[in-house]
């Protein structure tokens, strides 16, 4: 027999926090990483203000740099969103991946296990967190969303005005994103539709946008460019009560990176599946964990069809500016959708 109770597979943001969550409440925990940290990851690196919240419950906040909010930006007209409640961080991932992976291994009662894939040995319970291509969808499917979408995301240094606001740059040929991670640098991420994917896509937005390119002269890459796709991912049924399987964080589904939400909904659903594995009440997750998903995927299909086009997105923010509130509200988690 095993001798822990649960065994987490993927050692990032969700199955880390997991791990410190049931750890404390006595758990006995195995957790596999495949990797060792640190190490890059494609994504936005921002934390909403709900995700903050909810990993300062866990097990603290990183230092790591504070927004209070977004602008929006297209041809020409920008709108400035600040956030109803607390604040979001960037948080490069090679750097808040590995923190919260050491977090796990310093909690009592957990064995963390980096650079050890998983080869099927299990506890009575066992967590899929191993993102948006688990190995676990074979089991409990999960369909990738559309339209299709792809990501490239890098970091650059000498970049001009960086500020304390996420910046949303929206474009004909896609979607630009720039947040300060810290010491000059900024995250660049872009996001396309599979149709007008261009692989230099990132410094073919940074000098198509008239409002970067005076900003961007003297720019350097400071990381190499990663990619990911398809983005956005349906996983109906996240819990296997018969095999004692429960899928947390990427794995359980993932909203558009339009909406900036994948890392906040999974640390904000890590106490629910904590509650569940404690308690053996799987059914009370699944509801809530596939109610957050529900919110957050309304909320990028309305955000997809506002900015299809650039002079649609100037238009919501020129006309429908009193959209942005409501909107505001519903990334944060304070309201459904």
């Amino acid at each position: 027999m095993p001798s822990s109770d649960v065994t987490i597979v993927g050692g990032g943001p969700a199955g880390s926090a997991l791990a410190v969550e049931l750890g404390r409440r006595g758990a006995k925990v195995v957790l596999y990483e495949k990797a060792r940290h640190p190490r890059l990851k494609p994504c936005g690196e921002g934390l909403l203000p709900h995700g903050v919240a909810a990993l300062r419950e866990i097990v603290g906040v990183p230092d790591a740099p504070r927004v209070r909010g977004l602008r929006f930006q297209a041809a020409g007209v920008s709108v400035d969103a600040d956030f109803p409640v607390g604040h979001g961080l960037v948080v490069r991932r090679d750097r808040f991946d590995a923190w919260l992976f050491d977090r796990a291994a310093s909690t009592p009662n957990v064995d963390a296990r980096p650079g050890t894939p998983y080869r099927g040995e299990r506890a009575r319970l066992l967590v899929g967190a191993d993102g948006a291509r688990s190995m676990f969808h074979r089991r409990l499917p999960a369909t990738v969303a559309r339209p299709l979408r792809v990501g490239l995301s890098t970091h650059i240094g000498g970049l001009q005005g960086l500020g304390d606001r996420v910046e949303v740059f929206f474009h004909d040929d896609g979607e630009l994103y720039l947040a300060p991670t810290g010491g000059g640098e900024a995250l660049v991420a872009v996001l396309f539709d599979y149709t007008r994917f261009r692989p230099d896509g990132v410094t073919h937005l940074l000098s198509a946008i008239p409002g970067l390119r005076d900003r961007t002269t003297h720019i350097e890459f400071t990381t190499r460019v990663l990619a990911a796709a398809p983005l956005g991912l349906r996983v109906p049924r996240i819990v296997d009560e018969e095999d004692g399987l429960i899928l947390v964080g990427d794995a359980a589904g993932s909203p558009d990176p339009i909406t900036g939400d994948g890392m906040a909904l999974a640390l904000a659903s890590t106490r629910a599946a904590a509650e569940a594995i404690v308690s053996g009440d799987f059914r009370a997750y699944a509801r809530r964990r596939l109610t957050m998903g529900r919110t957050a995927n309304r909320l990028g299909r309305l955000l997809l069809r506002l900015s299809r086009t650039e002079r649609r997105a100037a238009w919501v923010l020129r006309d429908l500016s009193a959209l942005v509130p409501p909107l505001m509200h519903v990334a944060v988690g304070r309201m459904p959708l």
